[in-house]
């Protein structure tokens, strides 16, 4: 079986933390690294509805491109949508994970693979 941080290094071989711009907040924002694998659910950014569909469909590992936390939280209360994502994530042992500018520097990433939808070429 999988652990979080087996899965997780296999994203950063190919799209390092270290790739990210130095405002992004890539990498396991929530979760236990050494817990099995479940199930994965991917998305573009966590919500509560993504929160909602990976306990409906077992999953206990979300991989987004979108960081939910960007800059640190004050306090936990469920006052916001963050907060209340983070609660929920943590009471069903659900990890968070985002790769994003590093995934967009990736040479065979996102804009890499826009470009060569959109037929465009390195000049």
């Amino acid at each position: 079986m999988y652990t979080v941080k087996t899965m997780t290094q296999a994203i950063e071989q190919m799209a390092p933390l270290a790739w990210q711009e130095s405002y992004d907040n890539s990498g396991l924002q929530v979760g236990d690294p050494h817990m099995d694998v479940k199930g994965v659910l991917l998305c573009l950014d966590i919500t509560e509805a993504i929160i909602e569909e990976a306990i409906a469909k077992n999953c206990n590992l979300i991989i987004a491109h979108h960081p939910l936390l960007f800059s640190g939280l004050k306090s936990i209360t469920g006052s916001t949508y963050v907060e209340r994502i983070v609660m929920k994530a943590l009471q069903h042992n659900i990890a968070l994970y985002a790769a994003h500018t590093n995934l967009d520097n990736w040479k065979q990433g996102v804009n890499a693979k826009i470009a060569e939808k959109l037929g465009l070429q390195q000049t």
